[in-house]
């Protein structure tokens, strides 16, 4: 078998409202649909999103001009050698090594499904079928004007109604009085069974931080993610999950293994939650689960329940799939067609081979840019 063509389709969809996190705005859903086709007629897909449209036209202009160059003619079963191959393109200076990096991640999720489908296996299955069903939480409270703590709790209320076992809940954008709050709404609401997380996205000093953690005990957070400003991250993590005994959880920011690596060797996290439709497709996430079992850490994987769903249900030290809202994702809850079923707190995996799904044809043609 040989990959002859690679086509790739730009996703743009304006969504109801911004949502806001702390250093964040997310006004449209973006992403990229990736085929990849061979001479035999099979062709393995997948859909990559999160990020800003920019980010996404220079991934897809590197996958057209960079990267499909490179794999045409070759045999697509041989993943680590076209990833390898690959990856050479985010050595090229002068331009933001993420969109070259997300380019690598739509082709290596493409290969994978169609591994999978030449296996008749779902991908879950091929990695190691740990589990064919997990807990999924939203990714919710973002910022919204007006919004009381109570508003908060009733979003969590909807999550339940949906039939979602939680909610990673954004704070760090205001005062650690005010976040605290909010999140307090939103235990009272969701319920002692209901999985809360916390999420900064390095909105907060250490301080800060620390602050939010001392006063927060009492609210049973499954843990806090990447809590501090950037620029001293890991030694921050190292010390406050030092000091205050709360899981601490990172990794989406990162774009290589290494940088995971390292979050290990810091002692500065109990999850990594890598994403790998940033960070170098389900080859590198796959690397760094291994490794994260050898150091006792946990993996997440940032949103993408499509990629990240088969993952941690492939590995024992996987722990939630992702989602957000339907309003929020569009993609995951209107595009796919087959995906997983949610039901009591649980997604169970679509059973068909790759990633088990396709694509609803008119939902891209309403939203595609050519």
């Amino acid at each position: 078998m040989k990959i002859t063509h690679v086509e790739t389709v730009l996703i743009s969809v304006e969504l109801n409202r911004d949502y806001r996190g702390s250093v964040y705005s997310v006004p449209r859903k973006n992403a990229i649909i990736t085929r990849v086709h061979t001479d035999e007629g099979l062709v393995g897909h997948c859909v990559n999103g999160e990020g800003s449209l920019e980010s996404h036209q220079q991934a897809r202009a590197i996958i057209d001009q960079e990267l499909a160059p490179m794999i045409l003619g070759l045999d697509p079963v041989s993943i680590e050698t076209l990833w390898s191959r690959m990856w050479v393109a985010t050595h090229r200076g002068g331009r933001d090594k993420w969109s070259a990096v997300r380019a690598v991640s739509c082709v290596d999720s493409a290969l994978w499904d169609l591994l999978g489908k030449r296996a008749g296996l779902p991908l879950y299955q091929l990695w190691g079928g740990a589990r064919d069903a997990l807990p999924i939480v939203a990714i919710g409270g973002q910022y919204h004007d007006g919004y009381a703590p109570e508003d908060y709790g009733a979003e969590m209320v909807e999550y339940r109604e949906l039939g979602l076992a939680g909610c990673k809940f954004k704070v760090g954008g205001r005062s650690v009085e005010e976040d605290l709050a909010r999140t307090r709404a939103a235990r009272r609401a969701g319920g002692e069974d209901f999985v809360l997380f916390v999420d900064a996205n390095r909105g907060w000093s250490r301080a800060q931080a620390l602050a939010f953690c001392q006063q927060a005990t009492d609210l049973g957070l499954r843990w806090f993610e990447e809590p501090c400003h950037w620029d001293d991250d890991r030694r921050d993590l190292a010390l406050l999950r030092a000091q205050t005994g709360l899981p601490m959880a990172a990794g989406q920011s990162e774009i290589t293994v290494q940088d995971c690596r390292d979050l290990m060797l810091d002692r500065a996290i109990d999850v990594c939650n890598l994403d790998a439709s940033w960070g170098g497709g389900p080859t590198a996430w796959l690397r760094v689960a291994r490794m994260a079992a050898c150091f006792g850490v946990q993996m997440g994987h940032h949103g993408e329940p499509t990629v990240g769903s088969h993952l941690l249900a492939a590995v024992e030290n996987g722990t939630y799939v992702e989602t957000h809202h339907p309003d929020r994702d569009p993609i995951f809850h209107q595009m796919l067609i087959g995906r997983g079923r949610i039901e009591n707190g649980l997604y169970h995996l679509p059973e068909g081979p790759g990633w088990g799904i396709d694509f609803d044809p008119e939902f891209i043609a309403r939203h595609r840019l050519d």
